[in-house]
């Protein structure tokens, strides 16, 4: 055990950014069900790169299983600014139908947010269930 922890913080091969360390900590921590302890590495992590679509999609579903809907839902509006993942507009569109019947209007919020990317032709209109 104490081998697998120290490999995951990279200190058997050095290799690890802080970064990436941060997330293979959190990954172990939701492999033990420790989901308050995994959202503060993928925080930390996204702290050093908030980039870091991965460690932003899994700190909000970290925030979900911790009950916290309101704070998930934000964390992933936050991802999205920096990220149009489909997987990140799946899944707040996911949360907004679960969070209100009126999901529709936040839904065409997304929408307006998704064709102002240069991008966007591209896009899988199909995950906005509209």
């Amino acid at each position: 055990k104490q081998w697998y922890q120290r490999r995951v913080r990279g200190e058997l091969t050095g290799s690890l950014t802080e970064e990436q360390a941060e997330v293979n900590e959190g990954f172990r921590c939701i492999a033990h069900g420790d989901y308050s302890e995994a959202y503060q590495h993928f925080s930390r992590a996204v702290a050093v790169n908030p980039g870091n679509t991965i460690a932003g999609i899994n700190g909000a579903v970290c925030l979900l299983y911790m009950g916290r809907l309101g704070d998930s839902i934000l964390q992933f509006e936050s991802a999205i600014k920096s990220s149009l993942h489909p997987t990140l507009v799946f899944n707040l569109v996911s949360l907004y139908e679960l969070k209100t019947a009126a999901s529709t209007s936040k839904k065409y919020q997304l929408l307006d947010l998704v064709t102002s990317k240069p991008d966007w032709e591209a896009f899988p209109f199909e995950f906005l269930r509209l």
